[in-house]
């Protein structure tokens, strides 16, 4: 699979989980999914039975399955007590275990020498996953407790996995935890017959833990971040096609500039068009849709989406460029904007590129509150408010770069203000 895919993956596996109630029924899935996508000899899956305060196989798949209704693991086994003491052990890789690996900790004296118990819990290690024919374990947390373990046999095709594949079964080990733990929240809530409201509270508080511990897992928190964006254009039919629209200007305006389009820098653009007003998400609907002018209250509150915007993306490590842009594309190029006040080229580039083509966008789309104008009416408009609010160089990119793509079919207005800009 490749990265594209494991994405896909991870983003559909995201909604299935969602979907899908009864825990031992997902994790039956989860296996069947790596047997086939991946392409293993085979694969089990263990799950923490509360009753019997054992691991318990739910499912097993491929040529050499485990008869689940008769191995348990309690935790005293070695590769459960591994996981479950990760702390207190050698430092050593505890969030997988490859059996490779293990047998090169064994080989070593260096690590061995160090630490005279350490080889016997390596060798009883080694022993289980060879017992369990395990080439890799990967364990599935939720917050410090241990609820499961993938193991996975070798691949069809011999060649070894790889980082990002191990990365891609640490998240779907972590996310079905974190759904099995969301079921058993629900369980109990019900169990325990509570009040309609108190049983409400206790469940938000509980989900909202889950959504919190989401956003440590890398790989899907920036699909979450993405839903959310289309979730705050869908919320205006008018606008559902608008971080399309605004990517593709935005694009077209730093290609006209001369911007670099290879690579991490365009990266860093797209999503920061695609993700600039993540923050609206945090803005009351009774605010972001009001067809009238906004109070000043109002409008200090929707000020405030840039910042939420920004926090919503400083758990994303890769991010922090596109978290910068988000939190100032609303800065004026005379310094008037907001949230710091920055002018001029003290803004980042892709903020300003963001504010001209988010404005222009605006305002020739068709909302619930207002028609949509000419484009001569908002070229006009960029080049009134170039200086003062956009970035000159960017409103003349912009503007030459749309007329040619329009093949010659608008004629710009000759004024003062536009032979400023170009």
């Amino acid at each position: 699979m490749t990265s594209y895919d494991y994405q896909e993956a991870l983003k559909n596996a995201a909604k299935t989980m969602v979907r899908v109630k009864n825990p031992r029924r997902l994790l039956k899935m989860i296996v069947r999914f790596i047997v086939r996508e991946v392409g293993l000899h085979h694969a089990s899956i263990l799950m923490f039975d509360q009753l019997k305060q054992r691991y318990i196989f739910v499912d097993s798949q491929g040529s050499h399955r485990i008869p689940i209704s008769l191995v348990k693991l309690d935790h005293s086994n070695p590769l459960i007590h591994w996981f479950s003491n990760w702390e207190k052990k050698v430092k050593l890789t505890k969030d997988f275990l490859i059996l490779e690996d293990l047998k090169a900790w064994i080989q070593d004296p260096a690590l061995t020498g160090q630490h005279p118990t350490l080889k016997t819990k390596l060798l009883s290690l080694k022993e289980v996953m060879e017992t369990l024919k395990a080439t890799v374990c990967v364990p599935g947390f939720y917050k410090n407790e241990l609820l499961g373990v993938l193991l996975l046999g070798g691949k069809l095709s011999g060649e070894p996995f790889l980082l990002e594949e191990i990365n891609f079964f640490q998240t779907l080990a972590n996310d079905a935890s974190m759904t099995i733990k969301t079921a058993e929240f629900r369980e109990d809530l019900i169990a325990k017959n509570v009040e309609l409201e108190k049983q409400k509270q206790e469940l938000e508080q509980r989900l909202q833990e889950i959504a919190e511990l989401r956003k440590k897992e890398q790989e899907t928190y920036y699909q979450i971040v993405m839903s959310l964006a289309h979730e705050v254009n869908a919320k205006d039919p008018y606008t559902a096609g608008h971080l399309q629209g605004v990517e593709r200007l935005g694009l077209m305006t730093a290609q006209e500039m001369g911007y670099d389009m290879s690579g991490k820098r365009k990266d860093i653009l797209v999503a920061s068009l695609h993700l600039h007003d993540v923050g609206k998400i945090g803005i009351p609907d009774h605010i972001l849709m009001k067809p009238g002018s906004l109070t000043d209250e109002e409008w200090k509150i929707m000020r405030q989406h840039p910042v939420k915007g920004a926090k919503i993306l400083e758990p994303l490590t890769g991010f922090k460029e596109v978290a910068n842009v988000v939190l100032h594309h609303h800065e004026n190029y005379d310094g008037s904007g907001y949230p710091s006040g920055l002018k001029g080229e003290a803004i980042p580039l892709e903020a300003r590129i963001v504010s001209v083509v988010d404005a222009f966008h605006a305002i020739v789309s068709k909302r619930c509150y207002s028609k949509g104008k000419p484009i001569e009416v908002a070229f006009e408009e960029l080049e009134r408010c170039a200086g003062t609010q956009f970035d000159p160089q960017v409103v003349g990119a912009f503007i030459r770069a749309y007329q040619r793509t329009l093949n010659g079919k608008y004629k710009k207005a000759k004024s003062a203000s536009h032979k400023n800009v170009a």
